[in-house]
């Protein structure tokens, strides 16, 4: 069993605990599922007692609720800050594949289990989302419009969790595929 390296102060005490429960609970998340992830299984991969564990994050709730409510977090407050008018269809688009390539891994887990999320409304986040992208992305109000957002912000979303697209493709090749899923209208 790898054990995570511990990060240790000048005083020999060890830093930012919280961290790396976040951390070592993630990499677990995504390899192993949120269920099947027992928060004694990360207090083993720590080498910590799971009473430390629970001095962190009383319930394994509270350590999800963690590590994806910054997820939603991040993306609820780049699409509130856009303005249309301000902004072409590939910059938007960049800017929401910019928010999401530092959550890949969270991202990552919940595809994997979405029970991660139990907590916390991804489904009604993703609707929102979608609702303010298609704001922002399309022409016009009609349904032909609304599927060319869906497939390109969707298709855009799941390229995250490929392993092959490092985050270079994502932002050429995945953004590319995305505007051209938009149609005419978004080249303007």
């Amino acid at each position: 069993m790898s054990r995570e390296p511990v990060a240790v102060r000048r005083d020999g005490r060890a830093t930012d605990t919280r961290e790396r429960v976040r951390a070592v609970a993630l990499r677990l998340f995504v390899t192993k599922g949120f269920a099947a992830t027992s928060l004694k299984d990360i207090a083993d991969e720590l080498g910590v007692t799971k009473a430390a564990l629970y001095y962190h994050f009383p319930a394994k709730a509270d350590l999800a609720r963690s590590i994806f409510q910054p997820f939603i977090d991040d993306v609820d407050a780049l699409l509130a800050g856009l303005d249309r008018a301000d902004r072409p269809p590939r910059e938007i688009l960049t800017a929401y594949v910019e928010t999401l390539i530092p959550h890949r891994e969270a991202f990552a887990a919940i595809m994997r289990d979405p029970t991660a999320a139990a907590d916390l409304d991804v489904e009604g986040a993703s609707v929102r989302w979608l609702d303010r992208l298609t704001e922002l992305l399309s022409a016009g109000d009609d349904a032909e419009a609304r599927i060319r957002v869906t497939v390109a912000v969707g298709g855009l979303t799941r390229v995250l969790v490929l392993p092959e697209a490092d985050a270079d493709a994502i932002r050429g090749t995945a953004i590319d595929a995305a505007v051209a899923a938009l149609g005419p209208a978004a080249h303007r």
